[in-house]
Formats: structure tokens, C-alpha cells, sequence
């Protein structure tokens, strides 16, 4: 049974979903053979991304939760998808699927993505979050190692949202609108890469 359970911030919001085992051994499988060097179209400051085909079963879950997304938060004109999905017979397809092996010290800056929707799988994550703050213990607002969010607040300035990230989020996801700034920030306490899978989501035709 698939676990989704929808994520409010401000308006929109983010879908956090557990990715069903057949997901995860079709995405493991195909990690096996090492795609096209993904970087030069990516913003991530990493040394090794890399495409990884659209298959079955990612596609189909990830069109569910396109839907499922739809139903919890509505359609927003920040989405910039609506004359797309004012369409006679609009549907969701996935479109683009990479994999992300992120090194101590590597960072992806505040960026978006192309297409209506995006997502992150994480696949390994080497580290306990608690060991990251340890770092800069005196700061106020630690975020070392974590992803996050950007967005408008309901004041007209800019709000952020922070996941910390461990062991506990492995084979997890985030999924929200593409056009919702977010990023990643570096690890310091291990020399094991934190792996993550993303992709984008189209409006197409049926």
C-alpha cells in the first residue's frame, strides 16, 4: 500500500511519499548501467550526475502523484500550468529522470526545474543530521546537509522551508511544482556520497 501524505507550507505545498518497492528495484536497476553525463542541463555543483531512462513503473507513480497533488492543493496560477491543463485531454508524463551522487562539500543552489512537477528520491543518505549541526553548533537556524524550499510569504517576502535529512529518509520523496524554488545544502561528517534520484513532469496530450 503506498504511503502519500501531503505537506502545507504556504500555498503551495509538497507531497512527502514512500516509494513503493516496485519503484525502488526498477530505479535500482537501472542505475546499474551509467547513463549520459547529466551535469552541463543541471545546476547541481557535483561531479557525477547522470541520466537514467523512463521506465515503467517511475513513470506511472509519478503521473499518480501529479494527480494526487492536484487533489490536496489545487491548481495555482504560480504553477504556470493552467492553459496547458485547460487542454481538451491533458494528462502527466515523465519526461526527464537523473541521478544525483552528491560528495562531501557538493551543494545544489536555489534553482527550479522545466515541466509542471518535480521530485526527490533519496536512495542513500550517509549521515545523521544531528552529526551535521555539530559542526556549527553556536549558529542560530543550523541547516547543514539539509534540503529546502523557498517560496513567497503572504507578506510579499521570502520564506524558507528546511528538511533534515538522514538515514530515515532513505527510499522518501518530496514532490511539488516545478517553478517552486529549492536546493540542497553540503555535508561535512562523511566520506560516503548521499545519492538521490530527480525528475520532471509534463502536461502533455492524452
Amino acid at each position: 500500500m503506498m504511503q502519500i501524505k501531503p505537506h502545507w507550507i504556504k500555498s503551495p505545498g509538497w507531497l512527502h511519499a514512500v516509494v513503493p518497492q516496485s519503484v525502488r528495484e526498477e530505479l535500482l536497476f537501472s542505475m546499474q548501467t551509467r547513463g549520459k553525463d547529466a551535469r552541463s542541463t543541471l545546476r547541481g555543483h557535483l561531479k557525477e550526475e547522470y541520466s537514467l531512462p523512463i521506465t515503467k513503473e517511475i513513470s506511472v507513480f509519478t503521473q499518480l502523484l501529479a494527480y494526487q497533488y492536484i487533489q490536496e492543493f489545487g491548481l495555482h496560477p504560480s504553477m504556470g500550468i493552467q492553459e496547458e491543463f485547460e487542454k481538451k485531454n491533458p494528462d502527466f508524463k515523465l519526461g526527464q529522470l537523473w541521478v544525483n551522487y552528491q560528495s562531501k562539500h557538493d551543494f545544489n543552489p536555489a534553482h527550479i526545474h522545466t515541466g509542471a512537477f518535480s521530485f526527490a528520491i533519496w536512495v542513500k543518505i550517509p549521515y545523521d543530521y544531528r552529526k551535521e549541526q555539530e559542526i556549527y553548533p553556536k549558529v542560530n537556524g543550523n541547516e547543514t546537509a539539509a534540503f529546502y524550499f523557498t517560496y513567497n510569504s503572504p507578506l510579499g517576502g521570502q520564506d524558507s522551508h528546511h528538511i533534515n535529512l538522514d538515514s530515515g529518509w532513505e527510499w522518501s520523496m518530496v514532490f511539488f511544482p516545478a517553478r517552486m524554488y529549492h536546493g540542497v545544502n553540503p555535508f561535512y561528517t562523511s566520506d560516503e556520497q548521499r545519492i538521490s534520484i530527480s525528475g520532471n513532469v509534463y502536461v502533455v496530450d492524452r
